[in-house]
């Protein structure tokens, strides 16, 4: 009889993996990594290696609301992503960004430049219900045969982390 209460608690509490530390490349100077609510309106760029076929650009800076955090939410509105920036005098105009999905060995692919002056930011924003898959993601980033970096978050059930969507005006 007391199986029953501690399947229960088992059930609703996040299953945590313990995404992996950040891990920046030798080329990488500056790597934040962070959550953030994107529920404005952005523009889109085609992107023919992703599932949608564009990825979103936004109009200006990303903030990270929850900077460090790598255990997000699934709730659709919610975004998670990496900034990075390359060590002074080193540039990657051609690199590859590549998204793992939980479950799949195969990534999503887009390209992306990375600089010394500016920050590169990746990132996922929950755009539909059949994104929302919790498990671990990873983001790599490449320029040609050099990792420039890796980082792993891990998606968790909305209701788990109910301050996270709360606070971005969402309704759980």
């Amino acid at each position: 009889m007391t199986r029953w209460p501690l399947a229960l608690v088992l059930l609703t509490t996040p299953l945590l993996a313990d995404p992996a530390p950040p891990a920046p490349g030798p080329l990488i100077a500056d790597l934040e990594v962070g959550v953030f609510c994107a529920l404005q309106a952005m523009d889109q760029r085609p992107a023919p290696g992703t599932l949608s076929g564009w990825i979103h650009v936004p109009e200006g800076e990303i903030t990270f609301h929850w900077p460090g955090r790598q255990v997000v939410p699934a709730f659709i509105g919610l975004a998670f992503g990496v900034k990075a920036r390359m060590v002074q005098g080193s540039a990657a105009p051609y690199a590859e960004m590549r998204v793992y999905r939980p479950g799949s060995d195969v990534p999503e692919v887009w390209g992306s430049a990375f600089g010394d002056l500016s920050d590169s930011v990746a990132f996922f924003r929950f755009d539909h219900d059949h994104e929302l898959l919790p498990g671990i993601w990873r983001f790599e980033a490449w320029d040609a045969g050099t990792l420039l970096y890796s980082v792993e978050f891990e998606a968790v059930p909305a209701a788990a982390l109910p301050e996270i969507t709360d606070a971005c005006g969402a309704v759980s």
